[in-house]
């Protein structure tokens, strides 16, 4: 690479994303996707890498492509069938994530055409641990430093670091992934370590252990060792004092953790908790159950929540075992099931397809090396089977199309194709980071400031009218503007203000049941001397959420007697999107 070429650029990118951007701190009300502002930031990055890899194609005059990426793209046409089916009244809400997988894959072809060589592809992965290495020493700093009233608020009495990603077991997923890629560039790169490169190696081998202890996630913990274990026949081929080595660090970072729980009043979650599956196995019989109930269309893209719900919560009441469900749940914690549930089988066996042209791929290395090529997206690929990492974390979906290229690139050598038409490129290379620039950065401004409005209790309304991206945060802000004419509404006495609460709430819970919106529905209800259906609305609330207590009887009396005070009550703001569940 020379400075003036475009790769060299992208690497420049890529690395100032790995290094930077991917860390970006903004006070947030938690969720996912947009809602964590580090994700709007790394979008950033990709659209600009994808515009440059672009741009180098026509540079190229040709296309460069393998056969395990076009088999993704045909599993991303696949996953779009569902869009046409006759069930497909709410696609639109998944539209998000559908873009989210068309721009990984873009990504990914962009990184194809830079044409890396071996030296490049191995200082992608050095950046990429350099990433993990940050949110290591992040999360160290959080357990060990931070106190009470912190500038980032974490919380220093469940003591759970997370670094950037607010959620434990994603961090605990990509520190285990760290982990595997310590392992393997300390057995695959043969040239000749500089000093400080073996310490970093060295001291990520004791701080990554060290880390999935204190974090006390079974995914992290799982992801792990079964990595490790994965990369002990050719860690054992290769260099059995450096095994040794490796192996000591590693013994001697979950003996610090251990030691440092043991002086640490955070939460202990002990070896019961961490073998009990909780929700997630009646979650998974029930996702089970719904796509042998409706193997070929499913119940509709976008419509899971509402669908799930009502499934769940009639076998619970017909069968009597099934606990409540948590509140908010938007996905079965299992990649598969979800897909399955809204699409039926199709978009299932296309996933699994995928999964079965990587392993393809991987018979083509030998046994050991295989093994530890696998060992690298182990991690990540069995988070995404019993959370939604890919939700949570942009950083986690570019860190497994990263190494899928690396080991895509490792194993089969690239194809090429003469390309002419170039002003097309041209034209999508300049387009993509043209649209998507402006719109994160405006989405940053609208987090910025509905976050404000929100920590404000809602006592500066111009703050909303402010938001210069309405739709980067749209069910918040929507959420946020019909709570205030709710407000208002009660507070005026304004028929058709609270009418169009109940009006909004009514359609909103068709595809998002929400307790906190049918409490606000039923206080407008009373309001509007209408107590038989909000009785009606609440005995349908009760039936979802029989263990809320703001849906009670007594909770209602207790708000609708504020509200005759003149005062005015609302629903917990932050239940519209709730903070993502924990293994």
């Amino acid at each position: 690479m020379t400075r003036i070429s475009l790769p060299y650029l992208w690497f420049w990118c890529f690395a100032a994303w790995s290094l930077g951007g991917m860390h970006y701190f903004m006070h947030n009300p938690g969720g996912s996707g947009f809602y964590l502002p580090f994700n709007m930031v790394g979008w950033i990055f990709i659209s600009l890498m994808t515009g440059l890899g672009l741009w180098q194609m026509t540079l190229n005059r040709s296309v460069s492509y393998s056969r395990f990426h076009l088999w993704c793209w045909l599993v991303l046409l696949l996953l779009l069938v569902p869009l046409l089916y006759p069930n497909r009244g709410f696609a639109d809400h998944a539209l998000p994530r559908l873009a989210g997988l068309a721009g990984g894959l873009l990504f990914y072809f962009a990184l194809l055409q830079c044409r890396l060589n071996e030296t490049a592809r191995y200082r992608l992965l050095y950046l990429l641990l350099a990433a993990i290495s940050l949110e290591a020493l992040l999360g160290l700093i959080q357990y060990y430093l931070l106190t009470p009233g912190n500038l980032i608020g974490y919380n220093t009495d469940t003591n759970r670091p997370y670094g950037i990603f607010q959620q434990p077991n994603v961090m605990a997923s990509f520190m285990a992934t760290g982990l595997m890629l310590a392992c393997y560039l300390g057995l695959a790169d043969k040239r000749r370590l500089p000093v400080i490169r073996q310490l970093w190696l060295g001291a990520v081998l004791f701080s990554v252990p060290l880390l999935l202890v204190v974090l006390q996630s079974r995914v992290g913990l799982l992801g792990g060792v079964i990595g490790l274990l994965l990369l002990l026949p050719l860690a054992w081929q290769t260099d059995r004092k450096r095994l040794l080595i490796g192996l000591g660090l590693v013994l001697a970072g979950i003996v610090a953790a251990l030691y440092s729980q043991s002086l640490n009043e955070g939460v202990q979650r002990g070896v019961e908790a961490l073998a009990n599956p909780g929700y997630r196995k009646g979650y998974w019989q029930q996702g089970l159950a719904m796509i042998q109930a409706s193997p070929l269309f499913g119940f509709g893209y976008g419509d899971f929540e509402r669908q799930f719900m009502e499934f769940y919560n009639a076998s619970r009441v017909a069968e009597g075992l099934l606990p409540p469900m948590e509140p908010n749940l938007d996905h079965p914690h299992n990649e598969l099931l979800y897909w399955g549930i809204e699409g039926g089988l199709l978009p299932v066996l296309a996933i699994v397809s995928v999964a079965l042209a990587l392993v393809r791929l991987l018979f083509k290395a030998p046994w050991r090396h295989a093994l530890a090529l696998a060992a690298l997206v182990w991690p990540i690929a069995l988070h995404s089977q019993t959370e939604y990492p890919f939700y949570h974390s942009l950083a986690h979906w570019i860190t497994l199309l990263v190494l899928l290229y690396w080991i895509d690139t490792r194993l089969e050598a690239l194809h090429s194709q003469p390309y002419r038409p170039w002003l097309l490129a041209r034209f999508a290379a300049l387009l993509i980071p043209a649209l998507v620039v402006p719109f994160m950065l405006t989405g940053l401004q609208t987090a910025r400031v509905v976050t404000q409005y929100e920590r404000g209790g809602g006592k500066e309304p111009e703050l909303l009218l402010s938001a210069s991206n309405p739709l980067a945060w749209l069910t918040r802000l929507e959420f946020n503007a019909m709570s205030l004419r709710l407000a208002v509404g009660s507070a005026q006495q304004n028929t058709e203000e609270l009418q169009a609460y109940v009006d909004w709430g009514q359609q909103f819970v068709l595809h998002t049941p929400r307790a906190n919106i049918y409490y606000n529905m039923a206080l407008a209800l009373n309001r509007l001397d209408r107590q038989q259906e909000a009785e009606q609305l609440l005995q349908q609330a009760r039936y979802f959420y029989p263990n809320d207590a703001m849906l009670q009887e007594d909770n209602i009396d207790k708000a609708l007697q504020t509200l005759d005070q003149g005062h005015v009550s609302q629903a917990d703001k932050t239940a519209m999107i709730g903070p993502a569940e924990e293994s």
